[in-house]
């Protein structure tokens, strides 16, 4: 049975085409996207999906979805932008209305994606917090790693951060990562000291708690690395290509994600559970 994701920050659906076309096996089942241009993208290429279109309004059930997927904005975490961090001023900030839900659902996976800068921003301070909401949220254990689309055959660098968390019944019982145990647990003094050694760790006691991707399989689809393939300005006069919503589309590329990427990680999802 395919696994249900709900695809948040969903932009033209880069998530959900890796993980329905390029691996196979999950079946998006919600999108929450803000953007109209990106709107009728996904329900032109996902007709029979719903979109909802603001996250702060957005609820689910418990159980409801097996995988998210949380392109959460990197706008203030950019080297391009201002740097301004995950706060409420910020339209990074954002990523907190995905640990609510995180709580809120449950799921057995969670997947974010963000740029590489999240790594040593605030020297590393707000990764720290990232790491700690998350296992903050639920019993999760957690996988980190960088792909580039370079890494996959790309003519282009686009380094990513891929973050993948799920619930420590799935995983290799050899390795160790980071658990703790949800909300109740966490109120404990055992799950209060997890926290706070967590949250105060150094970086050389994150290669402890946080399990590496070094199990991460590359994925068998390649990009094609012959940027002479690719039209890289309008064939017309006055940088007009014909195209209507021109800056819409190219501001929703920019935005997106390499599907190829993605499916490194959510090829993991699926030999997790082919290892439990």
């Amino acid at each position: 049975m395919d696994l249900k994701l709900l695809d948040l920050f969903s932009g033209i659906g880069g998530f959900s085409y890796a993980a329905e076309k390029i691996v196979g096996g999950y079946k998006t089942t919600q999108f929450v996207e803000i953007d109209p241009y990106c709107q009728s993208v996904l329900r032109k290429n996902f007709p029979n999906t719903p979109i909802h279109d603001d996250i702060k309004t957005f609820s689910a059930k418990r159980g409801q979805f097996d995988v998210f997927t949380i392109g959460f904005p990197c706008q203030d975490l950019s080297v391009a932008g201002k740097q301004k961090g995950i706060n409420e001023e910020t339209r990074s900030g954002l990523f907190y209305e995905s640990i609510r839900l995180l709580r809120e659902v449950r799921p057995r996976f969670a997947l974010f994606e963000n740029v590489r800068n999240l790594l040593s921003h605030e020297k590393g301070g707000t990764f720290q917090e990232v790491l700690f909401q998350i296992a903050k949220a639920g019993n999760y254990e957690i996988e980190w790693a960088v792909i580039s689309a370079k890494d996959l055959g790309a003519c282009h660098l686009r380094q990513r951060i891929w973050i993948l968390a799920y619930s420590n019944c799935y995983g290799s019982p050899s390795t160790e990562g980071l658990r703790v145990n949800g909300e109740a647990d966490s109120s404990t003094q055992e799950g209060q000291n997890k926290i706070s050694e967590f949250k105060g760790s150094s970086e050389s006691s994150d290669s402890r708690i946080i399990q590496h991707s070094s199990k991460w399989r590359n994925s068998k689809h390649r990009l094609n690395s012959d940027w002479r393939g690719y039209a890289s300005k309008p064939t017309l006069r006055r940088g007009d290509d014909g195209l209507s919503n021109r800056i819409s589309r190219i501001r929703s590329l920019g935005n997106s994600i390499v599907p190829q990427c993605a499916a490194v990680p959510l090829q993991r999802i699926k030999d997790l559970i082919k290892e439990k």
